[in-house]
């Protein structure tokens, strides 16, 4: 299996190959109407073009005065046409005698029966049906183009591209590579938000070390909510990164090997017709197909519980990797015209029917994908939503413990992770997206799957946005909740001010609160005329059984 084919302009590369079809064809042709026409057989004038409507105006070989030249004039066009057919089609002077075949009868018969005299030459006619061979080769050749799936401006290294940005979203999130994975990356090179989050909620699942230092009805509610939101927020945005990632991964994996079977199954013909003896021969055996792709898509696609310690475990699946079970067919041709030109065709036309699979697993992969978010709780997907608390809360402060710098640098922390989010993860979507003209079918237009795919880039970006609004919504509260514990006493106060002197952080962006409110989900929500209730009656987070319900200030009353 060659590399990625990374061309740009790809139809251009196909259809050079077209025309190197086209030369071996005609060559082949002229060679077997010239040996017909030498035995008065008959040849075919077209495989799978559209032929003229009336038939094909040719001379007619079999013509009794004709003939005479074939058959004793050694004609130099059919001599030219069974060698190597050097330069163009020479031109022949119709002789009906020649040293090499000798002298006809002194008279012969015409078309109608007369007897005449036997003249010494005839305008010969063979010259202008090896021209027509070469219109016949040149539209059959036009024929297999317009069969051929043509992937021309599709960039596969914007597709890479946009899945290095992913796995870079997903790694910060705590994305890892499960075993089986065909793409690997190094998490650990980004995990500034997991150290933070870390401070938050505590590593591996283990309790935070503030949950000593604050305690009180309001530290119970962060943590019970908001931070509790934390982990299952970040494991499933890596999942859906990943998710995507493999999306990706197909339809790349569907270029490439559209594009290496249409090389490798009209390469392969032409080398056939180059052939003369009758054998049948794998002349090259790396037509590559990948007819695992659906079931690769489920298998990766199968969500992980979210667990108490940040991150998730996806195997990931690269543009024609191996967990999409590629397998090799053999372009075989036998070597008669006939059969090279039927085979051919067969090839073609079992492609056309694997690219339709490969398009139909894709499509398959996103809806799969696009279930699976659509039925995951907001609370599980885009943190607990703080906008409609205050930043001092509706409890009583009795029965609380606190310590005035623990609390402020979980602020800090908060509007850390929130930065992280906005000027590192945020961004990236703009290079995901760079891709999308290359998410496109065979002829450069959206298939069923690709806007589907772009879609879910552009509400996974609203995921990120409403997380990070959040993030910082809770700084904004936690730092309120600690200025509010200060004004209970001197000590606090002093706390307050002395952290203050040094706090580098500003106050949350004017967007932040614009990002936090929940992600409109409605778009994937399809009424289907005639369902029941249950199937129509949906909304975003409805599959979620174990996801917390929203408990805010207002739905606490």
């Amino acid at each position: 299996m060659s590399g990625i084919i990374y061309d740009t302009h790809f139809y251009a590369t196909l259809e050079a190959e077209v025309n190197g079809f086209r030369k071996a064809l005609t060559k082949r042709w002229r060679k077997e109407v010239a040996t017909a026409i030498q035995r008065f057989g008959t040849f075919p004038t077209a495989f799978h073009r559209s032929p003229a409507p009336y038939g094909e105006q040719l001379w007619d070989y079999r013509d009794p005065i004709n003939s005479l030249h074939i058959s004793w004039g050694a004609c130099e066009v059919i001599t030219w046409a069974q060698g190597d057919q050097h330069g163009g089609v020479p031109s022949c002077p119709g002789r009906t005698s020649s040293p090499q075949e000798g002298v006809p009868p002194r008279t012969t018969f015409d078309r109608d029966g007369n007897e005449v005299m036997t003249p010494t030459e005839v305008s010969c006619g063979v010259g202008s049906i090896m021209q027509s061979v070469e219109y016949w080769a040149y539209s059959e050749g036009s024929a297999v183009l317009v069969k051929l799936p043509k992937f021309d401006k599709h960039d596969q290294r914007a597709i890479e591209g946009a899945q290095q940005a992913l796995l870079t979203i997903g790694g910060a999130l705590g994305l890892r590579a499960a075993g089986g994975s065909d793409a690997s990356f190094a998490p650990s090179s980004n995990a500034d938000l997991i150290n933070k989050v870390d401070k938050l909620i505590g590593a591996n699942g283990q309790n935070a070390g503030w949950y000593k230092a604050w305690t009180g009805l309001t530290a119970d509610t962060l943590k019970d909510g908001f931070f509790a939101s934390i982990a299952p927020t970040l494991g499933n945005q890596a999942q859906i990164a990943a998710g995507i990632h493999n999306l990706y991964s197909a339809r790349g994996t569907i270029i490439q090997e559209m594009r290496s079977g249409s090389l490798t199954i009209v390469g392969d013909a032409s080398k056939a017709l180059d052939a003369t003896h009758v054998v049948t021969t794998d002349l090259n055996p790396t037509w590559q197909t990948f007819q695992g792709m659906g079931t690769a898509l489920s298998i990766a696609g199968a969500w992980n519980p979210v667990l108490g310690a940040v991150g998730a475990s996806v195997q990931l699946i690269g543009i024609v990797g191996q967990n999409f079970a590629p397998q090799m067919k053999h372009t075989a041709y036998a070597h008669e015209l006939e059969a090279v030109m039927t085979a051919l065709w067969d090839h073609l036309n079992e492609q056309s029917n694997d690219l339709m699979y490969r398009e139909n697993d894709y499509n398959n992969g996103i809806h799969d994908l696009r279930d699976t978010i659509f039925g995951i709780n907001s609370f599980n997907l885009e943190l607990y939503d703080l906008t409609e608390n205050t930043g001092t809360g509706s409890g009583t402060r009795d029965g609380f413990t606190v310590d005035i710098g623990t609390v402020l640098e979980l602020a800090d922390t908060c509007f850390e992770s929130a930065q992280i989010y906005e000027d590192q993860l945020i961004p990236k979507i703009g290079t995901v997206r760079a891709a999308d003209a290359s998410l496109a079918t065979e002829d450069g237009s959206e298939g069923f799957a690709d806007p589907k795919v772009k879609a879910l880039v552009l509400e996974y970006r609203e995921y990120l946005k409403t997380a990070c609004g959040r993030l910082y919504t809770a700084g904004e509260e936690i730092k309120a909740a600690a200025r509010s514990y200060a004004a209970t006493d001197a000590e606090r106060k002093a706390a307050f001010d002395a952290t203050m002197k040094d706090w580098d952080e500003g106050p949350a962006p004017g967007h932040a609160r614009d990002w936090a409110g929940d992600t409109d989900r409605s778009g994937w929500q399809v009424h289907i005329p005639g369902a029941p209730s249950y199937v129509n009656d949906t909304t975003p987070g409805g599959d979620d059984a174990g996801g917390p319900e929203y408990e805010t200030e207002a739905t606490r009353r």
